[in-house]
C-alpha cells in the first residue's frame, strides 16, 4: 500500500514538473491570432531594430561573444524587445558549399558560434528574426558568389540547401523561443532586379523561399517570413505595385505543399519606397491588400521615416519618437530600425532610441506583455 502511495505521488510531482516546464516554453514562444503577434495569450508589438553583422559573416568567422552580450543589454534597456540578424552575410564562411553550388554541410564554428548568440537572446530576452541568405550572396562582389547563383538556380541545389543547411539550423535552435522566426533571404528581389546579381527568374526564387518555408513549418513551431526590399513586392494594388510575388499561391504554384507560406509580411520602407508607395505611417497594411495576416516593417531608417525628394535626396516626414507609435496604432505589429550598432550612414541606437523608449513608455503592455 505505502509503495502505491509513493509511487502515485511520484508520477503527480513528475507530471506536475513537466507540465509547468512546458507552460513555461510555450509561454515564451511568439504565436499568432488572426493579424496578431501573440505572447502568452496577449498581443505584443515586434518594438525592434536591426543588428545585421558585427563582423561581416561573424557566424563561422570573426564572431564576438561580448558584442553580443552587451549589444542585447542595449538594446533593453532602450526598450526594444527583438532584433533582425543576418545569419550567413554573402555566404563565404560557415557554410559549406561547392563549385557546382551544392551545400554539403556546415562548420562547427558556425553553429557554436550561433548556439552562443542565441544564448544571449534568451539571457537578455530579445526575440530573433534570422535572415538565413541576402541578396549579397548572388551579386557580383565576393569570391562565393558563382556558388550562389548555381546553388538558386538548380531545384536539385535547393534541396540540398534546405536538406543541410535549414532544416538543421531549424532543429538546432527551434527548441529556444527567442528564435522568434527565420526571415528567408534579406530583399531577395535584388536577385533578380540587380544587374550586378544573377537576375534569376522570379520561379526560381519562389521555389527556394517556398522550399525553406516548408522546412521551417513541418519541422518547428518557429514562425517564417521574407524581408521584401519594397511592399511593391508584397501587393496585388492597382498603380506601381508588381503584385505579391510572395503570395501563398505564387509559392505553392512552384512547391506543391500547403506549408509553402509566409506567416506574416515584413517589407522595408526606405525613402524612395515611401516616395513611389506612400508611408506605413500613413497606410495601413488593408490599405495595401495586406489584412490577411500580421504585418510589419523590416527595415526602416533608424532616424525616422524618410521621403526621397525630386533632387533625390531624403527628408525626415516623421521623427523616430513618433514613428514606432504611429506604426502601430496604423494597424502595423511591428517595426525593426537599421541599426542598433551603427554599420552605415543610418546610425546606431543612439539615434532610433529615443523612438523604442518612447513606444516603451507609452505601451508597456505590448513590448513585455
Amino acid at each position: 500500500m505505502k509503495t502505491s502511495i509513493i509511487i502515485f505521488i511520484l508520477i503527480i510531482v513528475t507530471t506536475a514538473l513537466f507540465t509547468g516546464c512546458t507552460a513555461t516554453e510555450k509561454n515564451e514562444r511568439i504565436t499568432i491570432d488572426g493579424t496578431r503577434f501573440v505572447l502568452n495569450g496577449n498581443e505584443i508589438f515586434m518594438n525592434g531594430v536591426n543588428t545585421p553583422w558585427d563582423n561581416w559573416n561573424d557566424f563561422g568567422g570573426e564572431y564576438d561573444p561580448g558584442f553580443w552580450d552587451s549589444e542585447f543589454q542595449r538594446i533593453r534597456e532602450w526598450g526594444g524587445n527583438c532584433s533582425r540578424i543576418w545569419i550567413s552575410c554573402d555566404g563565404d564562411v560557415g557554410i559549406e558549399i561547392d563549385s557546382n553550388g551544392v551545400v554539403s554541410g556546415v562548420t562547427e564554428k558556425h553553429w557554436n558560434d550561433l548556439e552562443s548568440m542565441f544564448a544571449f537572446a534568451q539571457k537578455h530576452k530579445v526575440y530573433i528574426m534570422a535572415t538565413l541568405l541576402s541578396f549579397d550572396h548572388a551579386k557580383a562582389s565576393h569570391e562565393s558568389y558563382p556558388k550562389w547563383r548555381k546553388m538558386i538556380a538548380s531545384k536539385e541545389n535547393v534541396d540540398a540547401y534546405v536538406a543541410n543547411y535549414v532544416v538543421p539550423f531549424v532543429n538546432r535552435f527551434k527548441d529556444n523561443p527567442y528564435l522568434w522566426c527565420i526571415d528567408a533571404c534579406n530583399e531577395i528581389e535584388w536577385v533578380n532586379q540587380d544587374r550586378n546579381n544573377a537576375q534569376a527568374p522570379w520561379e526560381d526564387l519562389q521555389y527556394l523561399v517556398g522550399s525553406m518555408a516548408v522546412a521551417v513549418h513541418e519541422n518547428s513551431d518557429v514562425l517564417f517570413t521574407l524581408g521584401s526590399a519594397a511592399v511593391k513586392w508584397n501587393s496585388d494594388m492597382p498603380g506601381e505595385f508588381e503584385g505579391n510575388y510572395w503570395s501563398d499561391e505564387k509559392l505553392q504554384a512552384h512547391v506543391n505543399s500547403p506549408q509553402a507560406f509566409l506567416n506574416f509580411y515584413s517589407p522595408h520602407y526606405y525613402g524612395w519606397v515611401v516616395k513611389h508607395f506612400g508611408s506605413f505611417t500613413d497606410l495601413s497594411p488593408a490599405d495595401y491588400g495586406l489584412n490577411d495576416r500580421p504585418c510589419m516593417i523590416g527595415e526602416n531608417p533608424g532616424g525616422g521615416v524618410f521621403l526621397q525628394t525630386a533632387d533625390g535626396k531624403d527628408s525626415v516626414i516623421v521623427p523616430i519618437e513618433d514613428a514606432f507609435i504611429r506604426t502601430y496604432e496604423n494597424g502595423w505589429k511591428g517595426l525593426m530600425v537599421w541599426t542598433s550598432n551603427g554599420v552605415d550612414r543610418f546610425g546606431d541606437i543612439s539615434i532610433s532610441g529615443p523612438g523604442l523608449k518612447a513606444f516603451a513608455e507609452k505601451y508597456p503592455e505590448l513590448v513585455n506583455p
